[in-house]
């Protein structure tokens, strides 16, 4: 389940006895979608630089492509190879990493909104007696 920091915003609880103190939870709340919002940013960034990258692969191997098979390769081809190899790699660590941290926020979010729901709940009546106090 995907969430973004404006879905996070717009959550509204119902108040309770046994709840917890409302300005807690949107104290809470607020780092959430900081963190949320945070995270949303270092993404896009990350997907403009992926895009960017592929856009300058694609302009290499047009250009080697353009020059013709009969082109000796030189060293500087080679190098080119190799920079294109990294840059491939940087490309997929990048969406790699993105995606990671994405998740970790969602995942944290969801794990924090079970605890306010479990907390939320009331709770069964026990068996026997019930204590004095």
């Amino acid at each position: 389940m995907r969430i973004t920091s404006n879905e996070v915003q717009a959550v509204k609880f119902s108040v309770s006895l046994r709840g917890y103190a409302a300005d807690e939870v949107d104290a809470f709340l607020e780092i959430v979608v900081q963190t949320i919002s945070e995270y949303e940013g270092i993404h896009d960034r990350l997907q403009r630089e992926v895009k960017r990258l592929r856009e300058a692969l694609d302009e290499c191997r047009e250009s080697r492509i353009a020059e013709g098979p009969a082109k000796a390769r030189t060293v500087v081809t080679v190098q080119a190879d190799e920079a294109v190899a990294r840059v491939r790699d940087m490309i997929d660590e990048a969406a790699r990493t993105s995606e990671q941290m994405v998740e970790n926020v969602l995942e944290a979010g969801e794990h924090l909104l079970d605890q306010f729901r479990a907390a939320m709940t009331p709770a069964e009546p026990q068996d026997g007696p019930t204590p004095l106090p």
